[in-house]
């Protein structure tokens, strides 16, 4: 299915520019038709039936001439421009991909039933989770680097900080406005489709991992349950788009918040060795011991013990397993550390 494209814009040259762009880049997902006139442009958009109509700013289009079912939006020349009369503005000057993931974020909160484009089942996605009851110990550099790592041998790798103070930044850049607020709406809403939505969002860092943007406001994290979760590693399996999906997260507190970890392959847990963080752990372990004994649970067979200092734990290993021990380097950047951590065969044995 081609989403159909309409781009309005008196300036004939950007029009020639960026046509070619997109049909050379998305000809498999757009079908394009460009104007320089706004009668032609409106006439078009029922005729052909557009889903998604941009129009230069210059233009002012009578809304009652845009069909319910095409979603709008004004083309601008600045990224400070967020708005015009209600409607979305983007910035006409940006990477084709980046315009290209708007178009999409429009038509799938204007086309709320569709499946989206190019989703097949993917049972043999993997979920790798980071998590620690102690604070401080490098769980979200740990997970950044795991992710490069399986980027780096050629798995379509997801990383999503699902900390509600987390920071994916540190780790990875890319441009691009959406965050993962935009997921949770997706993850909560039933009036968008949520496949596209995904979709529309992601960004991909020059590690070739790809990522969401970190929320804005905190608050926004803390709407997130552990039923929530469950349908968004569901999505994630339907888009197809992933080999391994990499989720940074703050250990759970309640029972219910362990369930999604039954639901992963591979729980990572990681400690810096101090007595403080061996006794924390132990409690921890303590607890899932009793979960799966008391619930229909099996945490505790998918768990790893991961130390950030190149020396043994003194703590028990209540038959956990050991995925190894990674030298924290001093006055290094989050993304650098994430960089260097990455080469290690340690993380082979979450393949």
């Amino acid at each position: 299915m081609k989403i159909k494209l309409a781009i309005l814009d008196s300036d004939s040259g950007y029009i020639q520019r960026v046509v070619p762009i997109f049909n050379n880049k998305f000809a498999k997902e757009l079908e394009i038709y460009s104007f320089t006139e706004i009668e032609p442009a409106l006439e078009c958009l029922s005729e052909k039936k557009i889903d998604v109509f941009l129009a230069a700013s210059s233009f002012r289009p009578d809304a009652d001439k845009i069909p319910k079912k095409c979603g709008f939006a004004y083309l601008v020349d600045s990224l400070d421009i967020d708005r015009i009369d209600n409607y979305r503005a983007i910035c006409k000057f940006q990477k084709a991909e980046i315009i290209y993931k708007q178009v999409l974020n429009i038509f799938s909160e204007q086309v709320p039933n569709i499946t989206g484009i190019q989703s097949n089942e993917n049972d043999a996605m993997k979920t790798i989770v980071f998590s620690s009851p102690v604070g401080g110990v490098g769980t979200s550099t740990l997970a950044a680097a795991c992710a490069i790592s399986l980027a780096s041998k050629g798995y379509r790798t997801l990383y999503v900080n699902c900390q509600v103070y987390g920071e994916a930044e540190k780790y990875f850049t890319c441009d691009g406005q959406f965050d993962f607020s935009d997921v949770i709406y997706a993850v909560k809403s039933n009036k968008t489709n949520r496949a596209m939505k995904l979709q529309s969002t992601l960004k991909q860092s020059e590690t070739g991992v790809y990522y969401y943007s970190s929320v804005k406001i905190a608050l926004d994290m803390m709407e997130m349950t552990s039923q929530d979760y469950l349908v968004l590693q569901n999505e994630f399996k339907a888009l197809g788009c992933f080999d391994y999906v990499v989720m940074d997260m703050d250990f759970p507190r309640t029972q219910g918040e362990f369930k999604f970890f039954e639901s992963c392959n591979s729980i990572v847990v990681v400690s810096d060795t101090t007595e403080i963080a061996d006794e924390k752990i132990e409690k921890a372990i303590a607890s899932i011991q009793i979960l799966d004994g008391q619930a229909d649970f099996a945490i505790q067979p998918r768990m790893w013990l991961i130390n950030n200092k190149q020396i043994a734990s003194v703590m028990p290993c209540h038959d956990i397993r050991n995925l190894g021990s990674f030298p924290m380097y001093q006055a290094v950047a989050p993304s650098q550390m994430a960089r260097q951590l990455a080469v290690s065969n340690n993380f082979d044995n979450l393949i």
